[in-house]
């Protein structure tokens, strides 16, 4: 098992569901929020399950959180980013991930 951080769109930032290209590393802070940072996973697709509403907060103990960071969705979607082990940084796509830079 790996260690991944997820990060979350944040909604003030062009937030949408649509598949976007112009997600970087540099802007990262100002696009996305931090969700959750040690999650133990086996893959990308792991995580993506992993975050699910459904799985890491079934009675929706991550609602606070949630709110706290100012974000509006619970499980990770499009436009979402990972970091893998080794640094890199991956956005979830509508079909499977692209590393961003």
């Amino acid at each position: 098992m790996d260690t991944y951080a997820v990060y979350y769109q944040r909604p003030t930032t062009g937030f949408t569901f649509l598949q976007r290209d112009d997600l970087t590393v540099a802007d990262l802070e100002k696009t996305h929020a931090l969700v959750k940072k040690g999650l133990r996973a086996s893959s990308k697709d792991a995580v993506f399950a992993k975050m699910q509403g459904e799985n890491w907060s079934p009675e929706g103990q991550a609602i606070p959180l949630i709110k706290s960071l100012g974000l509006q969705h619970t499980s990770m979607s499009v436009n979402d980013v990972l970091c893998d082990p080794q640094g890199n940084f991956w956005q979830c796509m509508n079909l499977g991930w692209r590393q961003i830079t």
